[in-house]
């Protein structure tokens, strides 16, 4: 039997052991009354709302709409004056067709609250008719452009022109549509192409057309019913994806975390197996769980599949989200390792899985709006559940990061998996240290293979601060965005170096200055252009593209990269590894103010 897969039921059967049958008991009684109250306050009605506002009236008709909405608290009176003179502590009055309100903002609140109980009422008995096309005879149906922007996606490029020219089309189709269901039928309803639905001919039809969830797009509608969209979906299915992967990576840490602190993990450590096989072991069960979970999920919005293209939306589903639970887990595993006690544990899990968040919730509110949006693989979810195709150049621009962030960081975790680190109280940057140390002790180690490994970091770091930048005015965002990308840039080119001369692996002279330095801007340089041609290409030409790859140029860029962390090494050379974060900031101005005169155009 492999060693991972032992470790894997030894960590499964240990996670069992941690909750007793009484444990068990309780829980699933706590979960069942939780249940059972959230029922019981469905079908009585109970609501936070109820009976907030006081109304007062002399009309005895206008009490069975008012009893409508639970909100109002309703009396009838039988003297008008006295309500005018507030005799009753009502927030409104009511008499005829004119509704007097106190000087109130609660009375101004219920004002409004009436207004929207009256519309609903009057919906109620138009509808109650069973004639909804007299009783609703304006009908419209939702098509939704997506925004002019500056940079599209591969393979959906679409101008202004070319909406307007397709809506006019649609429009054309609908009216020739509408001339020959008229012709056939003699009926007033027609088919309209635009939309899955037709119009209406009873309740039951209305029904179906109004009951449009969480989960789907606006078709048609009444004027009264109308909605613009909003980035509701997006948020929920967030919520319901990462919910899990972040209640279980919570487990995966803390099972870490637990074996550090009783020293337990010692005797694991002293088994025959290698650190990758331990790694593996613990890792995969969890995996296991969160993605049973993450497939009842999708089963229970998209449906169980009938036909070949249903099991593959599901499949293309947890495909997108694979990535980001393995990064989720990933953090958690470097947290738990970096971590000397419980509670900074906890500050690093919560710190990194709300960066993370981030990273999917706010570009995922632009679904549909912004080409930006595919930044986050939820946005991939939401296109895939309404019916959309999603290209393998999209998926590699939203995926491919995550792969390559999670296996770098789960490397570099796996290196300082060692009896040194684990049950020592190193500060977390010794530790951080230590693992670019091991990797450069490597035969396969150099300073060029790390600037490799690091433009993944670099590459999601740009892209959520696209996210975070792209909404202020372009030239106060390309410029931060100039100053904040060079300065992550010169951070990862320039940490090998620092390691090498930091633990005295190189010595420092002035030849390895120049040797390590050309070494290291060179490989960011070949990772930089290889994630380009990958995944980069559908936003190469917008602004912020522009700032990430310098465009078409080459030769210049490599003598960037080379001579800014020159620069930096050059600063350790003369003052020393202490002064590493001042030679950050040096190599930073410098290659800011290439950028701003490379890109003078956007800036200026």
């Amino acid at each position: 039997m492999p060693g991972w897969l032992t470790i894997a039921k030894w960590e499964l059967l240990r996670s069992r052991l941690k909750f007793n049958i009484l444990s068990v008991i309780m829980i699933t009684l706590a979960l069942m009354l939780v249940i059972m109250a959230t029922y019981m306050a469905a079908q009585t009605g109970m609501s936070m709302n109820q009976k907030i506002y006081f109304v007062a009236s002399s009309d005895p008709g206008l009490q069975p709409i008012v009893k409508f909405d639970q909100r109002f608290d309703y009396i009838l009176i039988d003297n008008p004056t006295r309500g005018h003179n507030h005799e009753y502590p009502a927030d409104m009055f009511i008499e005829d067709n004119n509704v007097y309100l106190r000087d109130t903002g609660k009375a101004g609140a219920a004002g409004d609250a009436l207004e929207s109980t009256f519309n609903t009422y009057r919906e109620m008995v138009l509808t109650s008719y069973n004639d909804v096309n007299n009783t609703h005879p304006v009908w419209i149906t939702v098509h939704n452009l997506q925004r002019p922007q500056n940079f599209q996606l591969a393979g959906s490029e679409q101008t202004v022109e070319n909406l307007i020219r397709e809506m006019d089309d649609r429009s054309s189709e609908e009216h020739n549509a509408r001339e020959r269901t008229g012709a056939e039928t003699g009926a007033e309803g027609f088919v309209r192409p635009g939309s899955t639905s037709v119009s209406p001919e009873d309740i039951s039809a209305m029904d179906s057309i109004g009951g449009k969830t969480f989960f789907e797009r606006q078709r048609i509608s009444t004027p009264s019913h109308f909605s613009a969209p909003l980035p509701f979906t997006a948020i929920l299915y967030a919520f319901l994806f990462i919910f899990p992967i972040y209640f279980i990576s919570q487990f995966y840490s803390t099972s870490l975390m637990d074996e550090r602190s009783n020293r337990k993990g010692e005797l694991v450590l002293a088994a025959p197996l290698r650190g990758i096989d331990i790694v593996v072991g613990k890792t995969v069960p969890y995996i296991l769980i969160t993605m049973i979970i993450l497939i009842a999920i999708t089963l229970y919005i998209v449906g169980i599949p009938s036909t070949y293209p249903d099991l593959t939306r599901i499949f293309l589903i947890l495909a997108s989200i694979f990535p980001v639970v393995l990064l989720f887990f990933a953090l958690s595993f470097y947290s738990a390792i970096m971590s000397r006690s419980f509670k900074e544990l906890t500050f690093a899990s919560v710190f990194l899985s709300v960066l993370l968040s981030g990273y999917l919730f706010l570009p995922a509110m632009f679904a549909n709006i912004h080409a930006i949006s595919s930044i986050s693989p939820i946005t991939l979810i939401v296109r895939l559940i309404e019916g959309e195709t999603v290209l393998t150049g999209t998926y590699l621009f939203s995926a491919l990061p995550f792969y390559l962030v999670a296996i770098s960081v789960y490397a570099f975790g796996t290196f300082i998996f060692r009896e040194e680190d684990l049950f020592t109280q190193k500060n977390i940057s010794e530790k951080i240290t230590d693992s670019f140390e091991l990797f450069l002790s490597k035969p396969y180690g150099s300073v060029f293979i790390l600037s490799i490994i690091f433009i993944p970091f670099v590459y999601m770091a740009q892209l959520m601060l696209i996210v975070m930048l792209f909404n202020l005015p372009l030239e106060y965002s390309i410029i931060l965005m100039i100053l904040l990308s060079a300065m992550v840039e010169e951070l990862v080119k320039s940490v090998g170096i620092y390691t090498l001369f930091k633990r005295k692996l190189a010595e420092l002279r002035l030849k390895n200055v120049f040797k390590y330095s050309v070494l290291s801007g060179t490989g960011f340089f070949v990772g930089e252009k290889a994630i380009t041609l990958l995944t980069l290409a559908p936003i190469a030409g917008s602004a912020f593209g522009s700032v990430m790859t310098m465009g078409s140029l080459l030769l210049l860029p490599l003598l960037l990269h080379i001579v800014s962390v020159l620069i930096c090494s050059l600063v350790m050379y003369k003052k020393g590894t202490s002064y590493y974060l001042v030679a950050v900031v040096l190599a930073t101005l410098v290659h800011s103010s290439y950028n701003i005169v490379i890109l003078r155009g956007l800036v200026f």
